[in-house]
């Protein structure tokens, strides 16, 4: 009997998108993603972090022209530090400043999507999930963090 074997690609590669309106709100999926999370996406080898970050906003949030945020996280592994995951994973978390209309569109999109304020992020960090969501959002809203890439550990 003949058998298929997958191969395992060198690395998962993904984006965490934190989503901010107007308001200074971060959007977070519920009980359809398995916790408190932000939107992420899975990226081949060959599509680069912020093109995949934008082609995956427009398709799933409506996000036609996202607003980078000047600071964004960078987060890698290898085999014996995995961070979610058991084997070697390379993340991109950026933040993409949304409308107030776009904002709506993502809590319409599921009753299980919700927005939370800088103060219930920071009451209620260890709901959410992956872990430093809540100090990368903070840092960004308040400035205490330098623009550029940040390495998330």
């Amino acid at each position: 009997m003949a058998t298929s074997s997958a191969v395992r690609p060198a690395a998962d590669r993904r984006v965490l998108l934190l989503l901010l309106d107007d308001q200074h709100r971060l959007m977070l999926c519920g009980g359809c993603c398995g916790g408190w999370t932000v939107p992420q996406v899975l990226l081949t080898a060959e599509t680069e972090f912020q093109d995949g970050a934008a082609r995956y906003l427009a398709e799933r949030f409506h996000v036609e022209n996202p607003r980078f945020g000047t600071v964004y996280g960078v987060h890698e592994t290898d085999e014996s530090h995995c961070w979610e995951h058991d084997h070697r994973t390379i993340s991109h978390v950026f933040i993409v400043r949304i409308s107030p209309e776009e904002s709506n569109f993502f809590q319409l999109i599921s009753p299980s999507h919700t927005r939370w304020g800088i103060g219930e992020l920071k009451y209620r960090h260890r709901e959410i999930s992956p872990e430093g969501v809540t100090l990368l959002v903070s840092g960004y809203l308040e400035g205490w963090l330098p623009d550029g890439p940040i390495s998330l550990y």
